[in-house]
């Protein structure tokens, strides 16, 4: 982190200080000048009597918190950042730097929500911040299920043709949905991570010829392993869409309760408008998994949009909306119900949503967006 001293000087010149008495002025450039000469135990010891007696000085926390994150010292490091975040609660670094600290110190669910946080707000302006608090952003995404989240991260390295092993390792366990960090992997399993990883590194990575040879490799090796089939079928959806709903039949075979899979085959059966054949797959997933937003959506998609049963698809898209209100998804396909059901105004109000989420996720993919 060569860079961050000189970023976050220049990322908090948000105003001008109040001006300090002598003797802190001379503490803070002694610990500066410390700092600068690698005196780092006298940089910290000074830089802790300076906030002591200025706590709101921004720029002494964040040196004290990137010294201790350096040395490994990621409890004090956790003490000074969260320091840092009542001060700067709007910068994105101090919450990207605090979710590391606890991740280190294996406080897992903070970590996530704080990174995920200091990503949110955004870290660009530090390359090697974002891309170390990224990396574990996703292993956490992976740890606690949320494991489409997860790819969809790390599919942005691949598109940049960042290939570290541990990235591929991480794309393994999230497109495997095993809920574990790459520590807690079992010794037999770490070749499939990594084969898993590879194909669907370059998957996201837009590299479809190489993902396309590897996929057949890939089921060929491990045709009884859960989820293979059903990454391969999700990859043929937009080439070969009658070999993509094999290979999620096949899923099926190896793993009857796979919901995600039986979510693609309601999908692809929705698309091709036939409703009675995606039915069952869409109630048998809400079944299995009633929290599941994609299964609710599709199951009231079934329902509306085949005219089986208007107000019982309502009910199930008005649920879907509860458990995942920033879907675009969910908000468009409530607008066409309440259509259907001649509710003008409730249908406007849920393509304006629609239409304002759509807005927020194509702003945050633009170039510089966060």
């Amino acid at each position: 982190m060569k860079t961050v001293w000189t970023i976050w000087l220049l990322a908090c010149a948000c105003g001008a200080a109040q001006q300090s008495a002598p003797p802190l002025e001379r503490i803070k450039k002694q610990a500066e000048a410390a700092r600068a000469a690698k005196q780092v135990d006298e940089a910290i010891q000074l830089y802790k009597k300076a906030v002591a007696l200025q706590a709101s000085w921004d720029e002494g926390w964040w040196a004290l918190g990137t010294l201790y994150y350096e040395l490994d010292r990621f409890d004090e490091g956790r003490t000074a950042f969260r320091r840092l975040t009542v001060i700067k609660p709007e910068v994105g670094l101090p919450w990207a730097m605090l979710g590391l600290c606890e991740y280190e110190t294996k406080h897992y669910e903070e970590a996530l929500q704080h990174l995920r946080r200091g990503t949110d707000l955004g870290v660009d302006q530090d390359q090697e911040i974002s891309a170390v608090a990224h990396y574990h952003l996703a292993l956490l995404l992976s740890r606690f299920t949320e494991y489409e989240a997860a790819m969809k991260v790390l599919s942005v390295f691949a598109q940049r043709n960042v290939n570290s092993p541990s990235y591929v390792e991480a794309m393994g366990i999230a497109a495997l949905r095993k809920p574990l960090l790459p520590i807690e992997v079992p010794p037999a399993d770490h070749q499939l991570v990594m084969d898993t990883g590879r194909v669907m590194y370059d998957a996201a990575a837009l590299r479809t010829t190489e993902a396309a040879a590897e996929f057949k490799i890939l089921v060929d090796k491990y045709p009884e392993t859960p989820n293979i089939h059903y990454l391969y079928g999700s990859f043929l959806l937009f080439s070969d869409a009658d070999g993509a709903l094999g290979q999620l039949q096949k899923e099926l075979e190896v793993s009857p309760a796979h919901v995600p899979a039986m979510v693609t085959i309601a999908n692809e059966y929705i698309q091709r408008k036939q409703y009675k054949d995606a039915l069952p797959y869409a109630k048998k997933a809400i079944e299995l998994e009633p929290q599941s937003f994609p299964a609710h959506t599709v199951y009231g998609r079934v329902l509306v949009e085949g005219d089986i049963n208007l107000q019982v698809g309502l009910t199930e898209l008005e649920e879907a909306r509860k458990l995942a209100p920033s879907s675009p998804q969910v908000r468009i396909a409530l607008a066409t119900a309440y259509t259907k059901a001649g509710r003008k105004e409730d249908a406007a109000k849920e393509r304006e949503a629609f239409s304002k989420l759509r807005q927020q996720i194509d702003a945050k993919a633009a170039p510089g967006g966060r």
